[in-house]
């Protein structure tokens, strides 16, 4: 029997769970089409490596979403109803280097420039002018990020009427290197501060990353990156409460096999068992562009040259392999110091070059040396582990199609592999031997493909943070989140404003709600 609502969104990542929830405030009729038997998407914790221990499935820092009216004016109330609470260490990041320094990334911005002046006081007081010039501009940008974009030519004329909006976009066409090079001069200076950046799966060196540094520093010692209690997916999961609290459906274990179509027009979807879910009045996707265009809008009418522009698309320059642990103690550094305090531990090269050549190797399908990404987040939360107990992030970028096999390979090599990061971290630490590990859990960049079929190519990303797919450019020019089908809307890390803990739902869902009547800034009062 066909089930009947006013709108269906396929996929239940936050993304989508966030308009889903808005759209239920609102008093719509609104239901989630999930594939797994759980909400989360890219943001899940499950107990994967061992019973009892928490690990975070994809991603585990929230940082962009901090700025967002969704958790700053707690506008779903899902801080002070629905179970989220957030804990924000001081030291966010440690950046480690080969040789044993390292070099810490603080939310006190005291603490972070008495970390930077270790290395060079002239980049200590740079930095602190670095912000100084980047706070001015933040709240004007954070604006920008969660809510619908405008196109991007109405953007640069807008930014061009200023001098400060022509430093912006000089900024975005930039590299995070080639500004970092203009303020800074130690070369374990320049990798720490691009270190932080790259966390967009984009290499620092490539042109149009510097929007990304430019928000960062400014974003870092407003808000820190924050940790939720009990793991990545209570934010999910206190959007999936705040939806069935406002009378909103969630269908599990249901997959989507394509859009059901008339006469041009989005009706609701059809699943894999044949039943059909109807939307009166709008039907969003958080499916990847590529998945959706042209293969599951069957007989849709599409302007002459889009499915070439979808195809054309690209993906992230890189993307991840990632391992949990369940331990019996938490990893010891033999650096010591601050490092066992930091949220994360993030490896790099101790030269310019060196980590510059780490970066070049992925693009051609390389893996070279190991970089990985370390966080002991029971250090924090115990919640995440059983008591005296803790759990290990252990994550790193590398390229998804490899030079001596292509994709595929990752199925032959992904236990060699993931032992080749544990004993690197190994030669850093003194306790990460067999006798310490309860329990592992290995993901591939191919296991995240299949896991969720919308990270095509392994990419969390969908495609990739360029400056021609971003903002009004994202996923495409003239289509940010209306699709050529009528009433077919689309959000997620494929659309402005991008993928990785950002609350973008709130941006889409105002575009859905225009379409359907609602005054949004009612909604949120």
């Amino acid at each position: 029997m066909n089930a009947e609502y006013e709108v269906v969104i396929s996929g239940a990542g936050h993304n989508a769970l966030c308009v889903a929830a808005y759209l239920a405030k609102a008093g719509v009729k609104v239901c989630v089409v999930e594939k797994n038997e759980y909400v989360g998407g890219g943001v899940l914790t499950r107990e994967v490596a061992a019973p009892g221990f928490k690990t975070d499935i994809c991603s585990f820092i929230h940082v962009m979403i901090q700025g967002n009216p969704l958790i700053l004016n707690d506008e779903l109330e899902l801080r002070s109803k629905f179970g989220l609470e957030y804990i924000y260490p001081d030291i966010q990041m440690c950046v480690h280097f080969h040789d044993g320094t390292y070099l810490n990334i603080c939310k006190p911005l005291d603490m972070m420039i008495d970390s930077i002046a270790r290395y060079s006081k002239k980049d200590a007081k740079a930095y602190k002018a670095f912000y100084d010039w980047s706070i001015q501009s933040l709240d004007l940008l954070l604006a920008g990020m969660y809510s619908p974009t405008p196109s991007f030519g109405s953007f640069v004329a807008m930014m061009d009427q200023s001098e400060e909006g022509r430093g912006l976009l000089r900024a975005m066409m930039v590299s995070a290197l080639d500004i970092i090079d203009d303020w800074f001069e130690n070369e374990k200076v320049k990798i720490a501060l691009t270190r932080w950046v790259s966390e967009c799966m984009i290499a620092p060196q490539t042109k149009g990353t510097g929007f990304v540094f430019f928000i960062m520093v400014p974003m870092v010692h407003k808000f820190g990156g924050g940790m939720p209690v009990g793991g990545s997916g209570v934010l999910s999961e206190s959007l999936e409460r705040c939806i069935l609290h406002h009378g909103g459906d969630i269908k599990l274990s249901s997959t989507v096999k394509e859009f059901k179509l008339e006469n041009n027009e989005c009706k609701g979807v059809i699943l894999d068992s044949g039943e059909e879910i109807l939307g009166s009045k709008a039907v969003v996707s958080t499916l990847n562009m590529k998945q959706m265009f042209p293969d599951m809008v069957k007989d849709a009418a599409l302007p002459e040259g889009f499915v070439t522009s979808v195809e054309r698309l690209r993906p992230s320059d890189f993307v991840c392999f990632q391992q949990g642990f369940a331990l019996n103690e938490a990893p010891k550094y033999k650096a010591g110091g601050e490092i066992d305090e930091a949220f994360l531990v993030e490896f790099a090269p101790s030269t310019l070059e060196g980590y510059l050549r780490y970066f070049d190797d992925m693009s051609y399908g390389i893996r070279t040396n190991h970089n990985p990404v370390v966080a002991c987040l029971t250090l924090f939360d115990k919640t995440r582990a059983p008591e005296g107990k803790h759990t290990l992030y252990l994550y790193e970028y590398t390229p998804f199609e490899l030079a001596d096999g292509g994709s595929s390979k990752w199925d032959e090599i992904r236990e060699e592999h993931a032992e080749d990061v544990l004993n690197f971290l190994r030669e850093y630490t003194t306790n990460m031997g067999p006798e310490n590990i309860i329990g592992q859990w290995i993901q591939s960049p191919l296991d995240l493909e299949r896991h969720n079929s919308a990270f095509k190519e392994g990419d969390f990303m969908q495609i990739g943070a360029f400056l021609d797919q971003t903002m009004g450019n994202r996923p495409l020019p003239g289509w940010n989140y209306k699709t050529p089908v009528d009433k077919l809307f689309m959000c997620g890390p494929g659309t402005h404003p991008g993928g990785g803990v950002i609350g973008g739902g709130r941006a889409a869902v105002q575009a859905v709600m225009e379409e359907l009547g609602i005054d949004f800034e009612n909604v949120i009062s």
